[in-house]
């Protein structure tokens, strides 16, 4: 039986035979080549892009990334995404107190309230914080399928007491424990890279 040579790039065993290996092709057609150029003195080809790429489909694959609750990620991007949520939203806090501050000492607590909510300050980092409230549900929906269990089983953390504890279950088996090899039920097109197959 012929041995069968492995070829990068190639999934599988080539199906040539030993005999076939060393020719090459009896004629070579230029037509490609040629495409390629333009004439002399004309002008140059249109640019032909084929491949779809545009600043929407950025933006869309992007936002898709933070807010998606289809999919699977893995730890790393669970950990980058989320510890950016984290610093980026403190340092919002932090910004947001330290500004309202001197304002803040001589309200009352009505007013504290009515000032916080109702400014326009205030209402900035009311949607940012709900924006980062999405994304952490996304982050951790998007991990649970990556193990092969279902995102639903969160809800388990609006239980009052049992909550708690579950989310720093949650916290522990999405953060440091690895998710489930090859495909599974979660799995989307966008997710099935074949070139690192």
């Amino acid at each position: 039986m012929p041995t069968q040579r492995k070829e990068f790039g190639r999934r599988g065993l080539s199906r040539e035979t030993p005999s076939q290996r060393g020719q090459r092709p009896s004629h070579y057609s230029s037509g490609h080549a040629t495409a390629a150029y333009a004439p002399a003195g004309g002008s140059a080809l249109p640019f032909d892009d084929e491949d779809g790429f545009s600043l929407w489909a950025v933006l869309t694959n992007t936002l898709a990334l933070f807010f998606s609750f289809q999919g699977r990620i893995g730890r790393l991007e669970y950990w980058s995404i989320g510890i950016a949520r984290c610093v980026l939203l403190l340092g919002l806090l932090f910004a947001f107190i330290s500004s309202t501050q001197p304002a803040l000492a001589e309200m009352s607590q009505v007013s504290v309230t009515n000032a916080l909510f109702m400014s326009g300050t205030g209402l900035v980092y009311t949607a940012l914080f709900i924006a980062g409230l999405v994304n952490y549900w996304s982050l951790e929906v998007r991990r649970c399928h990556d193990r092969n269990v279902s995102g639903l089983l969160l809800l388990i953390m609006f239980i009052p007491i049992i909550g708690a504890f579950f989310g720093l279950y949650i916290l522990i088996v999405n953060g440091f424990f690895a998710g489930t090899p090859g495909t599974n039920r979660f799995d989307t097109a966008q997710g099935l890279a074949p070139v690192f197959d």
